[in-house]
């Protein structure tokens, strides 16, 4: 039996992602900082606080379409 295969190509180039402190203010910051858009956010998921092994804080974890420019293709 074999294990199936994904697709050969990548979606990187559809969406993008991000993590933010799990805070509204950073959160905004980070989108204004990187020039997204809201039209351009996918979703915005919470990722829980890690205790264990590398403790982390709350974060955001925002999915985005990147502005694409095919003008100069």
């Amino acid at each position: 039996m074999t294990a199936a295969q994904g697709a050969p190509f990548s979606n990187r180039a559809i969406v993008n992602e991000l993590f933010t402190e799990a805070k509204i203010d950073a959160l905004n910051s980070k989108l204004i900082e990187r020039g997204i858009s809201a039209d351009q956010v996918i979703a915005i998921l919470p990722v829980e606080a890690q205790l264990m092994v590398n403790p982390t804080p709350p974060q955001f974890r925002v999915l985005y379409r990147p502005n694409l420019d095919f003008r100069g293709l």
